[in-house]
């Protein structure tokens, strides 16, 4: 697996928002990993917001998909 290069991961508002660069494979991961009642874009910050009970999952599929996570 070909690792990008970086992403931002911020616990807030009861979950996490992850900054990363568009990536069709890390989308499809989250997408599969997230129901999309616990999973949100948010256009106007350009971030992917995922509820607490899925952080864990979600912070997993970043880094298995970027070669930098960091919390921020």
């Amino acid at each position: 697996m070909l690792f990008k290069s970086h992403c931002y991961l911020t616990h807030k508002h009861g979950g996490i928002y992850i900054d990363a660069p568009y990536d069709e494979d890390f989308i499809d991961a989250l997408k599969r990993h997230v129901p999309p009642e616990h999973r949100q874009w948010k256009p106007e910050i350009k971030q992917w917001w995922v509820s607490e009970k899925y952080a864990a999952q979600a912070e997993r599929t970043a880094r298995a998909h970027f070669e930098n996570v960091m919390e921020v």
